[in-house]
Order: C-alpha cells, then sequence, then structure tokens
C-alpha cells in the first residue's frame, strides 16, 4: 500500500468511525435519553461531554477534516470530485454544526449545576438545550452519513 492509498483508507475510516458515533447517538443514546428526568439527563449529558474529548475521539473527529481534502487533492478524474464534495459535506456540515452549534450547547449545560437547582431550572435547562442540541446533531450525523458514502463512492471509482 503507498502513501496516497494509506491517506484514502484513512480519509474513509476516520469519517465513517465519526459518523459511526453520531449514528450511536441518534438511533440509541437520544431515544433512551428522551426517557429520562431532567436532573439525570442533565447528568448523563456532564459526564458524556466530559469523556468524549479525548485523544482517539479528536484523532476521528479532526482526522476526517484532513484526510479527506489531503485524500481528494491527491487524486485524479471523479475520484477527486466525489472526495472535495465528501470533505465539504464533513467540514461544513459535520465538523462546523460540531463548532458553532453543539459545542456552545454543551459548554452552557455544563454550567448548570444539577444538585443545587430547583426542578423547574432542570427543565428550562434541559428545554434550552436538548432541542437545539438534537436538531443541530441530525443534522450533522445525515451529513457524516452521506460524506461516509461519497468517501467510498470515490474508493469504488477506478483512478483516471
Amino acid at each position: 500500500m503507498n502513501a496516497k492509498q494509506i491517506v484514502l483508507v484513512l480519509a474513509v475510516l476516520t469519517t465513517g468511525l465519526l459518523t459511526g458515533i453520531f449514528f450511536g447517538f441518534e438511533v440509541s443514546i437520544n431515544p433512551a435519553f428522551a426517557r429520562l428526568n431532567d436532573a439525570a439527563y442533565i447528568t448523563a449529558m456532564q459526564a458524556i461531554n466530559d469523556v468524549i474529548v479525548n485523544p482517539v475521539f479528536i484523532f476521528v473527529f479532526l482526522g476526517a477534516a484532513i484526510f479527506l481534502p489531503v485524500a481528494a487533492f491527491q487524486q485524479r478524474g471523479r475520484r477527486k470530485g466525489l472526495l472535495w464534495i465528501a470533505a465539504a459535506l464533513y467540514i461544513i456540515f459535520v465538523l462546523g454544526i460540531t463548532s458553532v452549534c453543539n459545542v456552545p450547547l454543551n459548554d452552557a449545560l455544563a454550567k448548570v449545576s444539577v444538585s443545587g437547582a430547583s426542578a423547574e431550572q432542570l427543565h428550562a435547562a434541559r428545554e434550552q438545550f436538548a432541542g437545539p442540541w438534537n436538531m443541530w446533531h441530525t443534522i450533522r450525523t445525515y451529513a457524516g452519513i452521506l460524506a461516509t458514502v461519497i468517501a467510498i463512492a470515490a474508493c469504488l471509482r477506478k483512478e483516471a
């Protein structure tokens, strides 16, 4: 395997892994968390947000944003075009939405003290967080799925 192929594999792998994390949230964690009361929901989301930013997650999350455009730059023909599309989708709708929408919501939720809050305060905090966070999460999940499919399609194209 040459360097160009390694970059292409890393582009698809990191995009797919990150999308898999988001997909897992979309189809299991978010529906399960919807069943929790406000205090449990906030506590659980705070716990996830405390641990998700780790070296492996950062490598996968930022790796896709780096490897996709590098792979696109290295390729030719339709494969190149598909990888540029996948890179744009990922950077704008996954990395961008996460950075501009989801992370600020996570940061705001981190400031909520569950132990000292009334039921009304907890409900208000959840309402301010959950609806917008889930909406942006759904968009970034589907964008990630589309970016992954397009990156895989690029791999299946004959090299020009």
